[in-house]
């Protein structure tokens, strides 16, 4: 078949269905077939797997079966079908990377994780996160994740460490109650546990967050948006949102064709957070040219591999905490 016959025909389908209510927006899988004695019902499989890569895509309606989406589909459900053994063996393991001022001094850390697989080794985050967030089981990552730092601050009030909080958390659980339970159970001081939602996540609004984001502040967390300017940043978010600091992706200048700009829009943004009151950690820092940028810009603190990848809880200790 011709790729562009079946577009056409899918645009005309669209097109009669669309009206001021709904739209329309289909998607199609291929699947090319190479044995004809397969059976049918798996070349169709094939076909919806295909599909499934174009999950909330509309710039594309046309996906082609091979074999790396087939295995990338059994390796998704070999991570789901392990997690409750991994959560239970305690597998995922919390790594530090710490946030700096100018000078290189240790302010306090992000919590990450990775996965300790006792076959595969150290697995990223970025082979195992999004999966978990499709399948809903982020929620109990991030609630394990939760604990581990709140033991880690227990007695120790020199150090602050900031943890995710994702989108779906607040689908599957009370998150106000998760947390300040676990700030009662260890007996630490809500300032030191720093609380990083995405820009995206409020913008929803649906579950709640900005109210729930109220509460953490009066209970007296502190609230980060992360990596603001990587999705769709917007003023008036900045002006109803209750929040102490803003995470800025150095990816923001990296994506912008004009450079100029870029900086010009940073050096803007830096400004503006300080006139309402926020304080601005920029991430993703390195080299010490961007150092130097920023901090002429009045940016006083910084994560990233220029200072520090992130590491292992005990290297981080043995480094900074001496």
């Amino acid at each position: 078949f011709k790729e562009e016959d079946l577009l056409n025909a899918i645009h005309t389908l669209s097109k009669s269905f669309n009206n001021t209510l709904y739209h329309l927006h289909i998607y199609v899988g291929v699947y090319e077939i190479t044995d004809c004695n397969e059976d049918v019902s798996i070349m169709c499989d094939k076909a919806n797997i295909a599909i499934k890569t174009l999950h909330e895509t509309y710039d594309k309606c046309i996906a082609y079966y091979n074999d790396s989406i087939f295995n990338d589909t059994l390796l998704e459900k070999r991570l789901v079908g392990e997690f409750d053994t991994a959560l239970a063996e305690k597998q995922f393991c919390m790594y530090l990377q710490p946030q700096m001022t100018p000078e290189g001094r240790m302010l306090g850390a992000e919590a990450l994780v990775r996965w300790q697989h006792p076959n595969r080794g150290l697995i990223f985050p970025g082979d195992f996160i999004n999966v978990f967030e499709r399948t809903g089981l982020i929620y109990r990552l991030d609630k394990y994740v939760w604990e581990l730092a709140v033991q880690k601050l227990s007695g120790k009030n020199e150090l602050y460490i900031s943890v995710n909080i994702s989108a779906k958390d607040f689908y599957y659980m009370d998150v106000y109650k998760t947390i300040t339970t676990l700030v009662e159970k260890y007996g630490i001081i809500p300032k030191t546990l720093k609380l990083e939602i995405t820009e995206t996540a409020i913008m929803t609004g649906i579950s709640g967050e900005l109210e729930i984001l109220e509460q953490f502040r009066n209970y007296g967390f502190q609230v980060e948006i992360d990596d603001f300017g990587s999705g769709y940043s917007s003023l008036n978010m900045l002006k109803d949102i209750s929040a102490d600091v803003l995470k800025i992706d150095m990816g923001f200048l990296r994506k912008s064709e004009n450079e100029v700009k870029g900086q010009d829009i940073l050096e803007s943004i830096i400004a503006l957070a300080g006139k309402i009151g926020m304080d601005v950690i920029t991430e993703g820092v390195e080299t010490k040219k961007q150092l130097d940028m920023l901090t002429m810009m009045g940016c006083h603190e910084f994560q990233g591999y220029y200072f520090s990848k992130p590491v292992p809880v005990s290297e981080f200790e043995e480094k900074y905490l001496v």
